[in-house]
């Protein structure tokens, strides 16, 4: 097996099947110099920034990972995944690359890929305005039975499986999302006397899906006698798929048809700041005047990717309540096409090839979650930030993300900043990541480890992004003929 075959084995069965846990660049979205970055977390974060105005032409933001599918640690290379022709070490009987972590824990999923395109923000006075644009690819999967992660890998030939009768009663989920999203951010200033600061702020998307697909399944007993033999004996569930593909011959509908279904998404945040002196009341002819007024703490409260969207066409949606079937003979159907899998999977489960074909369409949503942060200043260049995320679950056809908590200690100045972040994912698996913003670059993983091979690789997770930033009250050409009037500010922020 070649080396590229074995890297898009890996990816693939880590991005389709299994656990990977969602990164939300910790150690850079709550940063005093995040800018429309930090509307990721938070759509104040473009207000209560350092930056008056900040441009992002590009970023790339990879997260791979999973609790199922591995490299072992005295196998495994970061190079290998950059080097050209670079060999894995193959075992088994199929020559695979990776193991699998075989046991009967529940199987969670998350990977996403987001792709940044051209970004950014304006602060005047007590109100900003953002804009950003990109493409994301999501993942999910939820509570996935350890029998159906086995086959999925080692296929139904896999024996010991074999002839046992599994009652999966808790239900379980998937879902698959790619898309892309233009939106449009807006955040003011609620109320503020003295040194008590209250800000507000949404961000409203527009989605436009490529593609998308969702499998629920509310309880499934059934029995592989054989690897030929599929027994069900009690099964609700349903499923929809909507994909780039022309259902009849296969051919791929990429780039004519591109969209197959849109969507509308929210976030929304509060924050509260108390400040270090109370608030400036001087008038300012320029955005670039208006001072940064430092804070000592601040909370905040955020709903994000709250939203949903219906593909419309070429979708299929099916549902199976109270199904049975007895599937023999599996390794004689061959698929010519998508519309002959679905006819087949209907007529297998209800003797009707479109009976159980109840809907032209349906709705995915995306993975809402809460998120609370909480942001101290130890002094000037020093803070120290805690933040919790945590899935909200509306719909049985759902990209699901998962709980984490975290807390980083960030150093940061106008030019240059890093930040350490102690990552707790699903509230029990702790990680560590690092960041560095150098001027107009920003690097950065939320899994540090994956790049040295100190334990087996599971995944990775990395961002990358170019921006061009402007403090707030640091008008450049301006400064000596008009003065920006924030000199106080400057002594201390």
């Amino acid at each position: 097996m070649s080396g590229l075959k074995s890297i898009i084995t890996v990816l693939l069965v880590c991005i389709i099947a299994f656990n990977g846990r969602a990164q939300e660049m910790h150690g850079f979205v709550n940063s005093n110099y995040a800018g429309i970055t930090g509307s990721y977390i938070n759509p104040t974060s473009i207000l209560n920034s350092k930056l008056f105005l900040d441009i992002v032409p590009f970023g790339l933001h990879v997260n791979i990972d999973n609790n199922y599918i591995f490299l072992a640690k005295d196998e495994y290379k970061f190079s290998r995944f950059v080097t050209p022709g670079a060999q894995f070490p193959e075992h088994g009987e199929d020559s695979r690359a990776f193991y699998d972590n075989f046991n009967t824990d529940l199987k969670d999923a998350y990977t996403e890929v987001r792709v940044i395109g051209p970004s950014g923000m304006f602060a005047f006075n007590d109100q900003a305005f953002g804009f950003s644009s990109g493409f994301r690819t999501i993942v999910s999967g939820q509570s996935i039975p350890y029998e159906l992660a086995k086959f999925a890998v080692e296929g139904l030939d896999y024996s010991p499986l074999h002839r046992i009768n599994f009652i999966n009663e808790h239900k379980f989920r998937a879902a698959g999302l790619a898309f892309a999203e233009i939106a449009g951010t807006y955040s003011r200033v609620l109320y503020k006397r003295n040194r008590d600061h209250f800000s507000a702020g949404i961000t409203i998307k527009g989605l436009f899906g490529t593609a998308g697909g969702f499998g629920y399944v509310e309880n499934v007993d059934y029995m592989l006698p054989n690897e030929d033999t599929l027994i069900v004996y009690n099964t609700n569930g349903k499923m929809g798929v909507s994909l780039p593909i022309d259902y009849y011959n296969n051919d791929v509908l990429i780039p004519g048809k591109l969209f197959r279904g849109s969507g509308i998404g929210l976030d929304f945040g509060i924050t509260y700041q108390k400040k270090i002196m109370g608030h400036s009341n001087k008038g300012y002819s320029l955005p670039c005047e208006y001072p940064y007024e430092p804070y000592r703490y601040r909370i905040g409260f955020s709903i994000i990717d709250f939203g949903s969207i219906r593909f419309k066409r070429d979708a299929r949606y099916l549902e199976l309540i109270d199904q049975s079937t007895y599937w023999a003979d599996l390794s004689r159907y061959t698929y010519t096409n998508l519309d002959n899998l679905f006819r087949t999977v209907s007529y297998e489960f209800s003797g009707d090839s479109s009976a159980l074909i109840i809907a032209n369409a349906f709705s995915i949503w995306l993975p809402a979650a809460i998120s609370m942060q909480a942001d101290f200043r130890i002094n000037k260049r020093i803070y120290v930030n805690g933040t919790i995320v945590h899935p909200l679950i509306i719909s049985n056809a759902q990209a699901v993300r998962p709980p984490q908590v975290s807390l980083t200690p960030r150093w940061e100045s106008s030019y240059f900043g890093f930040a350490v972040p102690l990552i707790l994912y699903n509230y029990k698996y702790p990680r560590v990541g690092l960041n560095f913003r150098f001027h107009k670059l920003v690097i950065g993983t939320d899994k540090l480890g994956s790049f040295f091979g100190l334990s087996d690789f599971y995944g990775l997770d990395f961002y990358v992004m170019l921006k061009f930033s402007f403090l707030k009250g640091e008008c450049r050409n301006f400064d000596k003929k008009f003065g920006c009037g924030n000199l106080e500010y400057k002594q201390m922020d």
